[in-house]
């Protein structure tokens, strides 16, 4: 019997920006804080962080070096978002990480 195949093919993007708000979350640090940690401005991280400034090779390679996440992962997530958007795809509803864990149902949230 063959085995059957689901694709993901979302209907919405996600920003990279997300991903970094939610390591800033854990690590319990500010924009203006990271900013100064990669040497980038607060208004450059705010803007990756809302998905109107693009991670580009130089500050993918920053955020590698300052939260351990390999520089090819930030460009894949960035490359997805936009070709997305250009697909005329919506951005998906805000959801932060510990809203996750609580409705996972492993972790005592969910139905």
């Amino acid at each position: 019997m063959a085995k059957k195949v689901y694709p993901y093919e979302p209907d919405y993007v996600v920003p990279p920006g997300w991903l970094l708000e939610e390591y800033l979350e854990v690590r319990g640090w500010s924009v203006g804080e990271f900013a100064g940690r990669c040497g980038r401005s607060p208004e450059l991280i705010a803007g990756i962080i809302a998905g109107e400034a693009a991670v580009d090779a130089a500050m993918a390679g920053e955020l590698e070096r300052t939260l351990g996440l390999a520089a090819h992962i930030w460009l894949g997530m960035e490359r997805g978002y936009r070709e997305g958007l250009a697909q005329g795809k919506g951005v998906a509803a805000r959801r932060g990480l510990m809203d996750g864990i609580a409705a996972h149902p492993q972790a005592g949230g969910g139905n």
